[in-house]
């Protein structure tokens, strides 16, 4: 397994392996390696694995990313003790080291929460300055112990022989809150009036903060603090022992004094925060999982938090609860709103690209046919008239589905025409394709392209084939076979100074050409079977060289192979066929 090592500087984590095709180094939480320091880009760099090899790559970071102390430019493959220097930081380049050695380091009682570490804690929109994380220790309780564990299903029932808040004291409590949240469609509109609403009903609490699992990330962010005395008050300490426990059981925690509470005993960061009285409640969802914790906390020395309180507490909890949960359903209403917006904008910009009519040249007759997977995808073909009379014809399939695929087969469009134009042949053009793509940042993203240029008075065609399936050519007589296989080369953006060959083939009357990509050969069935070339091949073979119906038939078969199935690919098809 290979592992950075930060040998120098200051870091989220001593060292990590790399366990993703992309890792990315920087100063943003984000960052799969976090680095602390100003001078540092938010995202600096990142190391690209490729079949077991590993490449250093700057991301156009302002003070630059040095390998064994010379300033790389576009990627550099890495080798075994290699150092990484980016600023005051050097990493270590480990390539073959033992998980078992990684060590994630301490917590540090005076670091801030908002950095990617071990406590899984990250500030969001609040005064981090404020903010404290505390090593405490926290130990089941005894017997003898002033605190208090309790899970929701043993709330206090009418008649429980223990003390419990009065009804109409709860009553107004849930009313207040309900007042209070009601008609708050967001969560982070939701959470300060719940805190500030807790303040008024527990007159005690000194401050107070709530905690809530981000969806992606699954760590918990501070998403509202306040103390009594204003926003500007002391600092909120936050005992991450105590949070993980209420987030991981799911039970309520009271300690009435925490000087006399055996479960703190060890500890002594709440006491010099001045804690005296803490309780700390989970937000459970309808499932009973945890949304996050509400905690709060008294300083006085006279006055402490009871079972009462407790109770109260887990009653407006389930109210908030409910609130955060309505909140977080209509932001994710409006999300989908907005993404379906963008994603049918995204469709019909995507083709605005595709060729809107069929190249009219004499003595030939051309058929297409597209098909994205997703409501966007990265097939791709074109037709480019040059300007010597002769026809480009491009078909292309981007690596991956979605959006990021639709992107680079927006890229792909325009710089294959410039290319096309601007170039000698078409093997140079694709060359210079290739150099483009490789250069430009793009991660693993790779592209299997065919290009075929026919010049309608020789009736040659002129194939490059980088990394693509090689088309079908249909003789008149119903004889098939393929073509320019002997000289494709590999998919673009892989090698960049790779130098593309291209073959020529002389197209006679009847003949018919089909290209496609792997969305009709690699369709897959609910058994896990392929479509395949020879179905294909079959289906061409078969048909009477009429371009359209062909292109018809197969995907029409396809269709029915597939099914329903969710594992459809993208798929394109070309036909040219020469009809004298």
């Amino acid at each position: 397994m290979a592992v950075l090592h930060v040998i120098r500087g200051q870091s989220s984590l001593p060292s990590i392996p790399i366990i993703r095709e992309c890792t990315v180094l920087g100063r943003h939480p984000d960052c799969e390696l976090v680095l602390d320091n100003i001078a540092i880009s938010r995202q600096h760099a990142q190391i690209l694995e490729s079949h077991g090899s590993y490449f250093l790559e700057d991301l156009r970071s302002r003070n630059g990313t040095f390998l064994n102390e010379v300033q790389i430019e576009g990627r550099s493959e890495l080798k075994d003790g290699d150092l990484i220097r980016i600023c005051d930081a050097t990493i270590k380049f480990d390539l073959n080291s033992s998980a078992s050695h990684i060590e994630l380091p301490p917590v540090d009682p005076t670091r801030k929460a908002g950095l990617d570490g071990p406590t899984g804690v990250e500030i969001d929109s609040v005064d981090e300055s404020r903010i404290f994380i505390l090593p405490d220790s926290f130990s089941e309780p005894d017997f003898e112990s002033s605190s208090t564990i309790r899970r929701r299903a043993e709330f206090p029932r009418p008649n429980d022989s223990r003390i419990i808040a009065q009804p109409e004291v709860k009553l107004r409590g849930i009313l207040e809150i309900a007042r209070a949240l009601g008609g708050q469609l967001e969560v982070d509109a939701v959470l300060p009036k719940l805190l500030s609403t807790l303040f008024n009903i527990f007159p005690v609490a000194d401050q107070g903060f709530v905690l809530l699992k981000d969806a992606d990330s699954d760590k918990l962010k501070v998403k509202a603090t306040q103390a009594r005395g204003g926003v500007k008050a002391d600092a909120v300490a936050v005992s991450m022992t105590v949070v993980r426990y209420v987030m991981k059981t799911g039970e309520s925690v009271l300690s009435e004094n925490i000087m006399d509470d055996t479960r703190f005993k060890s500890s002594t960061s709440l006491g010099r925060m001045g804690v005296r009285s803490m309780m700390c409640v989970p937000l459970l969802d309808e499932n009973e999982e945890s949304l996050g914790i509400i905690q709060i906390v008294s300083r006085s020395e006279n006055h402490s938090f009871d079972e009462n309180d407790l109770d109260l507490l887990e009653s407006l909890a389930m109210q908030a609860s409910l609130a955060i949960q309505n909140a977080r359903l209509h932001e994710e209403a409006l999300e989908r709103r907005a993404f379906e917006r963008d994603l049918e904008f995204a469709t019909q910009v995507q083709l605005g690209f595709l060729p809107k009519t069929r190249p009219k040249v004499p003595g030939y007759v051309f058929g297409d046919y597209y098909e994205a997977a997703l409501r966007v995808g990265g097939d791709y073909f074109d037709y480019i008239p040059l300007p010597d009379g002769r026809l480009a014809i491009t078909i292309a399939d981007v690596a991956g589905k979605g959006m990021p695929a639709a992107l680079l087969m927006a890229r792909l469009y325009s710089s294959t025409r410039l290319q096309l134009l601007t170039s000698n042949s078409p093997a140079q053009a694709i060359s210079r394709l290739n150099a483009e793509i490789a250069s430009s940042g793009l991660g693993h993203r790779f592209i299997t392209f065919l290009c075929m240029v026919l010049n309608p008075k020789t009736h040659e065609l002129s194939v490059v084939n980088a990394g693509h399936l090689p088309p079908v050519l249909r003789s008149r007589d119903g004889k098939i076979s393929s073509f320019g296989r002997e000289q494709a080369s590999l998919p673009l953006g892989i090698v960049p100074d790779l130098a593309y060959q291209e073959a020529a083939i002389q197209v006679t009357a009847g003949d018919t050409i089909i290209a496609f990509t792997d969305g009709a050969t690699e369709a897959m069935n609910a058994d896990k079977k392929i479509f395949g070339r020879s179905r294909l091949e079959s289906i061409v073979a078969a048909e009477n060289g009429d371009v359209d119906e062909t292109l018809q038939k197969i995907t029409t078969e396809v269709g029915e192979f597939i099914a329903d199935d969710a594992t459809r690919d993208d798929l394109c098809l070309i036909g040219i066929r020469r009809s004298e």
